[in-house]
C-alpha cells in the first residue's frame, strides 16, 4: 500500500491476536435482558492516517419494552413494518430531519478527506456582481467542467469540494476544494477561468487578470508539515464545518462532491465485556494499545460530546500505533 510522505503507514488488517483467538465480540456479549445497557468500539481505519476509535453506549432497554409488548399481545414480530416514503415536492423539511443530513454530510466529507489525506486546502472563487448569481447547479457544472480539463492536462488531482455561502453576502458562493496532487496554480487558474467563461457562453485560452479576471483560487494555509496525518485531519475538520443546514434545508441535495475513487473502509464493531463507560473506555484502549498505565487513563487527548460517546484519534507522536 502506497504512503503519503510523512504519514505514519497503517495496516488494514487486525492482527489474529485480536479476531482469532478470545471470545467472539461481533455481537453483544450479554444477553440484553441481563444488561440492558452495553457498549462497543468502533474502529475507523485510513490508508494514509491513523485511525480513530469510538466507544459507544447501547442502550438495549426500548427493544426490551418491545419484545415484552408483543409476547403480552401474542404479536408474530416486536417490530412495526417501515416504509420510507419519498419527500413531497415543495414541502419543506423538518428541522430534525435536516438536521440527521446536516451530521451524516458532515462525517461524510471528514471521513472522506482523511480517506484522501490531501496535501493542499483551496478555494475557489467567482467573480459576480449580482443581482444574478451562480446557483449550486451552475457551480456543479463549472466544477465537473473544470475536472475534466485538469485531467485532460494528465494532472493528478483527486478531491472533495465543498460549498459554502459568502457571510457576507450569502446569495454569493464559493468552493473549499481539499485535494491531493501536484499542479501549478497558473495552470488550475487558467482552466478555472476556461470552464467559468465556458458557462457563460464565452472562449478564452488563458488566465485572465485584472478586472477580467472572472475568478480566483487561493491556497489555504494549513499550520502542520505538508503531506502529514495532522496535516490530513486539520484540513478535514475545516472543511467539514462548511456543511450548513441552510443549503442541505434550501437545495435538498448533495452540496458537496468527493472525486471517484476515494473509498473509505466501513468502520469494524467490537463489542465489549465492561457494562460502565469507565470500564468501557479502558476496556476499548486497552484492547488497542492506548492506555497510560501510569496515569490510570487514556493516552490519547480524547472528546465526550456526551456521556454515550467516547472518541479520540490516535496520534502515533505520543503510542505506539495500534497493531491493525
Amino acid at each position: 500500500m502506497a504512503h503519503a510522505v510523512g504519514c505514519q503507514p497503517v495496516m488494514n488488517d487486525l492482527p489474529d491476536s485480536l479476531v482469532a483467538s478470545g471470545p467472539d465480540r461481533s455481537s453483544p456479549r450479554h444477553h440484553f435482558f441481563d444488561e440492558g445497557t452495553q457498549y462497543r468500539v468502533k474502529i475507523q481505519r485510513f490508508s494514509r492516517v491513523p485511525p480513530e476509535l469510538t466507544v459507544q453506549k447501547i442502550d438495549f432497554s426500548p427493544q426490551v419494552r418491545r419484545y415484552q409488548n408483543a409476547y403480552y399481545r401474542g404479536q408474530s414480530s416486536c417490530f412495526p413494518s417501515r416504509t420510507r416514503s419519498a419527500p413531497e415536492p415543495g414541502v419543506p423539511r423538518s428541522e430534525e430531519s435536516v438536521e440527521r443530513s446536516q451530521r451524516r454530510a458532515k462525517s461524510n466529507v471528514r471521513r472522506s478527506v482523511l480517506e484522501l489525506a490531501p496535501n493542499h486546502f483551496s478555494t475557489f472563487t467567482t467573480r459576480e456582481l449580482g443581482p444574478d448569481y451562480l446557483t449550486p447547479g451552475d457551480w456543479s457544472s463549472i466544477w465537473a467542467h473544470f475536472v475534466r480539463l485538469v485531467r485532460a492536462a494528465g494532472i493528478d488531482f483527486e478531491y472533495v469540494a465543498v460549498l459554502e455561502r459568502h457571510p457576507k453576502n450569502p446569495l454569493h458562493l464559493h468552493l473549499h476544494v481539499a485535494w491531493r496532487g501536484r499542479a501549478n496554480y497558473n495552470y488550475l487558474r487558467r482552466f478555472w477561468h476556461i470552464a467559468i467563461e465556458a458557462h457563460h457562453g464565452r472562449r478564452v485560452s488563458k488566465v485572465l487578470r485584472g478586472s477580467d479576471s472572472p475568478g480566483n483560487i487561493q491556497d489555504r494555509p494549513v499550520k502542520a508539515s505538508s503531506g502529514s496525518y495532522k496535516q490530513a485531519r486539520k484540513i478535514a475538520k475545516y472543511i467539514s464545518k462548511y456543511i450548513t443546514k441552510d443549503l442541505i434545508s434550501e437545495f435538498n441535495k448533495k452540496r458537496y462532491w468527493p472525486s471517484k475513487g476515494i473509498n473509505v473502509d466501513t468502520a469494524q464493531v467490537f463489542w465489549l465485556d465492561a457494562v460502565s463507560q469507565a470500564e468501557a473506555i479502558r476496556e476499548a484502549c486497552e484492547m488497542f494499545g492506548q492506555w497510560d498505565y501510569q496515569a490510570a487513563s487514556p493516552a490519547q487527548k480524547f472528546f465526550m460530546p456526551s456521556d454515550r460517546v467516547f472518541w479520540f484519534a490516535v496520534d502515533p507522536d505520543k503510542t505506539p500505533p495500534p497493531p491493525f
